[in-house]
C-alpha cells in the first residue's frame, strides 16, 4: 500500500529569511493522517493556521509562492514544500515565528536533512493519488509548461536566457525520493547581477547574501562554483515541485517546461486541479449501485424536512462515499434564510456531509441500530453561497475510526468548485 507519511519527532531549523530579512525559525511537528501541510504563525495572536493548498494560494506576488487565509500570510514557502514533496511527507504542522521561512543556503537541502533526521513514518491511511487523464498546458509568450499523463513522474526543464548573455541549460530527470535528495534539493536560488537593484527597489531580497543566493554576472558566470551541473535548471525544477505540492499530491505524468516560473506554475496547478475534479465526476468508480432516496431512508432515520442526501453514487466500504443533494426553491429553510435572497445555511451543508458519513458508517454496520451524533466540527470553511438550482456533490472520507467514534473530512462541490469543507467527528 502507498500510505500517507508524517515525521517521527519534532525538528527545528532557523536563519534569516530571503525577501523580508527577518529572523525566522520553523518547527516541524508530526500530524495525523488527512491533516495535510499546515503552517502555524506562532508570532501572531492565537497562532492562526494556514493550510498549504491551492485554495489558499495568494496571487500577485513576484518571485515566490505565498499562501494566506483570513488575512494571515506565509511567504516564500516553495523550498519547504519542495522538500516535503520530494520526501513524500503528506502530513505535518510547521510552526513559524515569522511570515517567511529561513533561506538557509538558498536550496531545499537543509529542510530535507532536518526532516530525514526527524524520521519519516508511514501512517495507516492510504495516500490519495492525483491521476491525470489528459494532456494539459499553459503558456505565456515564449514560456510554456506541459504535463502529459504517464505512470511515472519525470520533469524535463529547459532554462534559456537570451540577454544579457546567451545561456541554455537542460535537465531531464525521473524524480523519486533519492533522485530528488541528490540531484534537485541541493540546487540553490540564483539571480542575475542586473536584477539585484530592481529586487531591492521592490522591497525584496532584504535577507539575500552570498550565503543563500548565487549571483550570476552579465557574462553568465556565477559567484559560487556550481554544486550540480545545470544548477539553475535544477533549481527551477525544485520550485516547480514545491508549487505542485499545493495540490496535496504530485501527479503521475511527464512535465516539460521552458523558461517558466512561479506564475506559470500556479496556472498549471490550477488547471490540473480543475481537470482532476472534472474527471472525478465523469469517471464514477462506484463500488455499489447508486442508492436512491427510498434506499437511503432505509439506512438513515432522517425524514422531511431534514433528509439532505438525495442519492449516493459512490461508496467504498470503510473509506469514502459520494452523494448528491439537489437544492430547490421548495426547501423549507428558504422561507426564513432569506426570503429576499435564498441561501442554503452553511451548517446544513455540513449536516448533509454528516448524513452521507452516517450512510458510509451504517453500510459496514448493517445490523447495528446505533444513532450517529455530531461530536465535533472543525476547520469548516464556506467559500461561496449555495442557492436554489445548485446541485451539491458531497464527498466524505474517513480519516480514522474506532469502535464508537469516527472522524471524517468532507467537501461540498458545485460543478468543479469547492463551496464548503469541514472535518467532523461522529459518535455512535
Amino acid at each position: 500500500m502507498n500510505f500517507q507519511r508524517t515525521i517521527g519527532k519534532e525538528a527545528t531549523i532557523s536563519g534569516i529569511s530571503l525577501h523580508l530579512g527577518s529572523e525566522s525559525c520553523l518547527t516541524f511537528r508530526p500530524a495525523p493522517p488527512g491533516s495535510g501541510v499546515v503552517f502555524m504563525r506562532t508570532d501572531l495572536l492565537d497562532s492562526p493556521r494556514i493550510s498549504a493548498n491551492i485554495a489558499n494560494a495568494v496571487g500577485g506576488v513576484i518571485r515566490r509562492t505565498s499562501i494566506g487565509d483570513k488575512g494571515v500570510i506565509m511567504h516564500t514557502i516553495e523550498h519547504v514544500m519542495a522538500a516535503l514533496a520530494g520526501l513524500r511527507i503528506d502530513n505535518v504542522i510547521i510552526e513559524a515565528n515569522a511570515p517567511e521561512p529561513p533561506a538557509v543556503d538558498g536550496s531545499a537541502l537543509p529542510f530535507v536533512e532536518v526532516l530525514k533526521d526527524a524520521g519519516i513514518v508511514d501512517q495507516d491511511v492510504p495516500r490519495q493519488g492525483l491521476r491525470l487523464t489528459e494532456t494539459l498546458s499553459v503558456s505565456d509568450g515564449d514560456k510554456e509548461l506541459i504535463i502529459i499523463p504517464d505512470g511515472s513522474f519525470r520533469v524535463t526543464y529547459a532554462f534559456k536566457l537570451d540577454s544579457p548573455v546567451s545561456l541554455t541549460q537542460l535537465v531531464s530527470l525521473e524524480i523519486d525520493e533519492d533522485s530528488f535528495a541528490g540531484q534537485i534539493a541541493p540546487a540553490r536560488t540564483f539571480c542575475f547581477q542586473h536584477e539585484v537593484e530592481a529586487l531591492k527597489a521592490q522591497g525584496l531580497g532584504k535577507g539575500g547574501s552570498s550565503d543563500n543566493v548565487v549571483v550570476v554576472d552579465n557574462d553568465g558566470k556565477p559567484d559560487h562554483p556550481p554544486r550540480l551541473e545545470d544548477e539553475m535548471a535544477r533549481h527551477k525544477i525544485l520550485d516547480l515541485l514545491g508549487d505542485l505540492y499545493l495540490l496535496g499530491s504530485i501527479p503521475d505524468g511527464q512535465i516539460m517546461g521552458i523558461r517558466s516560473g512561479h506564475d506559470l506554475n500556479a496556472r498549471l496547478i490550477q488547471k490540473i486541479a480543475e481537470s482532476h475534479q472534472k474527471n472525478r465526476r465523469m469517471i464514477n468508480a462506484a463500488t455499489i449501485k447508486p442508492l436512491d432516496t427510498n434506499q437511503i431512508k432505509r439506512i438513515l432515520p432522517h425524514r422531511y424536512p431534514f433528509l439532505l442526501v438525495d442519492r449516493v453514487i459512490e461508496l467504498e466500504e470503510g473509506k469514502m462515499a459520494v452523494g448528491i443533494k439537489n437544492v430547490t426553491i421548495n426547501e423549507e429553510f428558504f422561507q426564513g434564510h432569506f426570503p429576499q435572497r435564498p441561501i442554503m445555511p452553511g451548517m446544513l451543508q455540513v449536516e448533509a456531509l454528516a448524513q452521507l458519513a452516517g450512510i458510509l458508517i451504517s453500510w459496514s454496520r448493517k445490523d447495528d441500530a446505533s444513532l450517529g451524533l455530531f461530536r465535533t466540527v472543525e476547520k469548516a470553511k464556506f467559500r461561496r453561497s449555495v442557492v436554489p438550482g445548485d446541485q451539491l456533490r458531497l464527498e466524505v472520507r474517513i480519516l480514522r475510526k474506532r469502535s464508537k467514534v469516527a472522524k471524517f473530512s468532507g467537501q461540498v462541490f458545485v460543478g468543479a468548485e469547492i463551496v464548503t469543507e469541514a472535518e467532523f467527528t461522529i459518535a455512535l
